[in-house]
């Protein structure tokens, strides 16, 4: 093989070679896609950075020490002069973020990196850098920061006026420099919810902004009537005095338009599960950004997860509503029914005495067995519309305790004494451990009412099987102990079982309305105790029911 060809060039020809060389790297620097730039540190020259006067418009003079610093946004130029100052005392390299601005108006994000370059006795000679364009990249992480904040905003306000509240001063923060929130409600009439600027100084021009609002005519021109009435996005990155007079709906409207002095504008409407809920309206009017594409990408995004909040609010509004009008039926309902049921019970209590009276008659076992029925059926039914009536009174806040002292053993046992015959009629062991007074301050009603609601659950659930009953005194607190060993429940159903309505077993097998527990509930949390349950599947329930004897 034929060895390459060396070239022995005279030291004239060396140094040929040499510039040729500098030259072929300086136009390979010039042409490259990044902003280059070198600076010499001691001789006040203006640095050579050809590609940074192309990309910033500055002038070679404007550059001279630190001119170049007010090519960079205001609001970075104080931190890149610290940055700097401290990379060259220590003679190191830096790299830096920053807001670089373009000849022809904007800012865009820049990586910038210096290296110090030095000469053959250590000394710095120059430095020289880069500017790499990475705008990109820094508004994705923004707006991934940002869509991950208004998601955890939407999700923690089910309330539709304050998800709006917040799209508006959110999107002013990260998109515009005003933003309009219109609404368009379930009945079909518009509203300006949300008219938000970034500066405080037009609060009086937002307010008439706010009350202008858009009537989508048969074919709109203005962009929030278009995005109301056919759910289009509008994108005007360049708004001029012609595009006002178009989309102005009358000389009003116009002349507030100019005040407002909008220089681009980006309408997107609100959409959710195929109907129009709304528009976002976004207007820069400060600077020279202007919209594109990419922002009607991003705009149209934010609509989509604010509509959703919005649907989603308005979804809740609605049943609570409905749960409103359920539960004003209900106590009205329970009223009603309890009208008719106190001259039936009078009727049968004068049933009951007749049948005494008469003794030897052979109807007399057979009419006092049906009043005895009878009766058990007025008390049921009193029951349940006493149930639905403390339902109301919790809902309106007028859920009320009557306190006083109270020996909580005796409730217990008297309680229990009510029941026993109804274990007995059931075959149902019936056990009671309640010894010793235990004194407290309660609502001596409300705490019988508890112990009814656990026997009634225990002689419902445990038909046939032992059901014990234990009052105990623990560290100031009095325990109540409930235990069946009836069909049991599942662990993953039992907290719902203290919710109001909360069943875990079917209506159509077991009878009630599923306001027990609701009830023990909040009669328990409201003397300042707690209740919990214990169960598994076919090994019956323990309730544990826990009150302070002591009270502040």
């Amino acid at each position: 093989m034929t060895p390459p060809l060396q070239v022995q060039a005279a030291p004239d020809d060396e140094l040929t070679l040499l510039r040729l060389e500098t030259e072929r790297l300086r136009q390979l620097v010039e042409t490259t896609a990044q902003v280059t730039w070198t600076d010499s540190p001691d001789d006040g020259q203006a640095p050579l950075a050809n590609a940074w006067l192309a990309f910033t418009g500055q002038t070679r003079e404007q550059m001279r020490g630190r001119g170049w610093l007010q090519a960079l946004h205001p609001g970075d130029r104080e931190r890149i002069r610290a940055a700097v100052d401290r990379a060259r005392a220590a003679n190191e390299p830096w790299a830096e973020r920053y807001r670089l601005c373009r000849a022809e108006g904007g800012y865009v994000w820049m990586l910038a990196k210096g290296v110090p370059v030095r000469a053959p006795d250590g000394t710095i000679r120059e430095w020289v850098g880069t500017c790499v364009d990475i705008h990109a990249q820094v508004l994705a992480e923004e707006r991934t920061v940002f869509f991950a904040r208004a998601s955890e905003l939407f999700a923690s306000s089910m309330d539709v006026s304050s998800t709006l509240a917040t799209l508006a001063n959110l999107s002013v923060s990260a998109l515009a420099d005003w933003c309009v929130v219109d609404v368009l409600h379930p009945d079909g009439h518009f509203e300006r919810a949300q008219v938000v600027t970034s500066d405080p100084a037009h609060a009086s021009l937002a307010a008439t902004v706010q009350r202008m609002k858009p009537v989508p005519q048969e074919h709109p021109v203005y962009p929030p009537a278009v995005a109301l009435a056919t759910g289009r996005s509008t994108l005007v990155p360049e708004v001029t005095e012609a595009v006002m007079r178009s989309a102005a709906q009358d000389a009003e409207h116009l002349e507030t338009m100019r005040r407002v002095d909008i220089r681009s504008l980006l309408t997107v409407p609100l959409l959710a599960r195929g109907h129009i809920l709304g528009a976002l309206t976004f207007l820069i009017t400060t600077s020279s950004r202007r919209y594109d594409e990419e922002d009607l990408r991003f705009a149209q995004e934010l609509a989509t997860l604010a509509a959703l909040a919005v649907d989603n609010a308005r979804l809740l509004q609605d049943a609570r509503e409905a749960v409103r009008l359920r539960d004003e039926f209900l106590s009205v309902a329970s009223h009603e029914l309890k009208t008719p049921l106190t001259p039936l019970s009078l009727k049968l209590q004068a049933l009951a005495r007749a049948v005494k009276a008469h003794p030897e008659s052979p109807l007399a076992p057979i009419i006092e067995s049906h009043v005895e029925t009878g009766n058990r059926q007025v008390r049921r039914l009193t029951d349940l519309m006493n149930n639905l009536l403390d339902v109301s009174r919790i809902n309106a806040g007028t859920f009320r305790l009557q306190r006083e002292e109270v020996d909580l053993a005796q409730v217990v046992r008297e309680v229990a004494g009510e029941f026993a015959p109804r274990f007995a009629v059931e075959h149902c062991g019936f056990q009671v451990e309640a010894p010793e007074p235990v004194r407290g301050c309660f609502d001596r009603v409300r705490l019988g009412q508890v112990l009814e609601h656990l026997l009634d659950n225990a002689l419902k659930y445990g038909a046939g099987a032992p059901v014990s009953v234990r009052l105990t005194v623990e560290g100031g607190m009095a325990r109540l102990t409930v235990r069946d060993e009836g069909i049991g429940i599942a662990p993953e159903q039992q907290p719902r079982l203290f919710e109001r309505y909360g069943r875990a077993v079917s209506e159509r097998h077991y009878g009630g309305l599923g306001l027990g527990l609701y009830l023990t509930r909040t009669i328990v949390e409201a003397e300042g105790g707690s209740v919990s349950m214990q169960s598994r599947l076919g090994e019956g329930a323990t309730v544990t029911v826990e009150l302070p004897l002591a009270r502040p």
